[in-house]
């Protein structure tokens, strides 16, 4: 416990801060507050991640809730929302969390800390285009989804109310808010305008 203790040192500043470009693994970047210091492990480095806006946790919720009707009718599945953590690479550490998340009910993590955090991609991987956000990043984030072994990734902008969805290998598809969204062989029987998910 003091090595922990020591090495979380290491890479804290005096005042509880993240040292930049300090290298960090999941189970350092567990022991961290995700009140005082939420982000994300890129390649070992830790990011910040600043709040959400109001509108953006309204989107989220609406997602959330059109995949739990789904999956209260298609037993076998879970869905998470708020940034649950993802465990997408080792060696260096790279976690994410993503704003919904679904998996089949075998693959959901059980646990505190680092044992809660899902080991590998969601089999569907959801993204809200926040204000700090740009469209190359987001991307960066579905490709690792894929990379990591997602079926489906959703990057959902808010502004002109599209989507941008990423099918593996390297299958691309944008539908605006007259369009249709459906699950595919991921989620068959999932269907729903893509207006809806910003009402």
């Amino acid at each position: 416990m003091a090595d922990a203790r020591a090495t979380l040192g290491s890479i804290m500043g005096t005042a509880g801060r993240i040292v930049p470009n300090q290298r960090m693994t999941f189970e350092e970047a567990a022991r961290l507050d995700p009140d005082e210091q939420a982000g994300e492990l890129v390649d070992g480095e830790w990011v910040p991640m600043t709040r959400g806006t109001w509108r953006h946790g309204e989107i989220v919720l609406s997602i959330g809730f059109l995949l739990r009707l789904y999956a209260r009718e298609q037993p076998g599945w879970s869905v998470s929302v708020a940034d649950p953590g993802v465990k997408l690479a080792r060696n260096p550490d790279r976690l994410r969390g993503p704003d919904v998340a679904m998996v089949r009910k075998e693959r959901v993590p059980t646990g505190k800390g680092v044992d809660g955090w899902l080991e590998g991609a969601p089999d569907l991987a959801v993204e809200v285009a926040s204000d700090s956000q740009s469209i190359s990043e987001m991307t960066k984030k579905a490709l690792e989804y894929i990379a990591g072994g997602s079926q489906m990734v959703w990057l959902v902008d808010p502004e002109p109310r599209r989507i941008v969805l990423f099918t593996p290998p390297n299958q691309v598809k944008i539908l605006g808010p007259d369009d249709t969204l459906d699950g595919d062989d991921l989620l068959p029987g999932f269907s729903c305008k893509v207006a809806d998910m910003f009402v």
